[in-house]
């Protein structure tokens, strides 16, 4: 049996995320919103890696829409969490 891999918590990252325009509208006031991307399960939050900028208006309706929501938005959430966390690594010197 394998062991339970270690879910990603990062105070940092998320203030990082607080500080972005809405993944979706723009809008500069925003709250991470924690978009699972493998094997999470309902009523698992997704660790911190995988975290969008979003307004609480988007995010409210994201809950709301389901898995739809960003094709409907023309959002890819993979790409768009693979760019955030590179230029969250880039900023940091990482």
């Amino acid at each position: 049996m394998f062991p339970k891999p270690k879910t990603y918590r990062s105070k940092k990252y998320l203030e990082f995320i607080r500080g972005l325009n809405c993944i979706v509208c723009g809008h500069p006031d925003t709250v991470p919103h924690h978009e699972p991307l493998g094997n999470g399960g309902k009523g698992i939050k997704a660790p911190d890696s995988q975290t969008l900028p979003m307004c609480t208006g988007c995010h409210m309706y994201r809950h709301q829409a389901g898995v739809g929501y960003w094709d409907d938005m023309n959002v890819d959430p993979q790409m768009a969490i693979i760019k955030l966390l590179t230029k969250y690594l880039h900023e940091k010197g990482i």
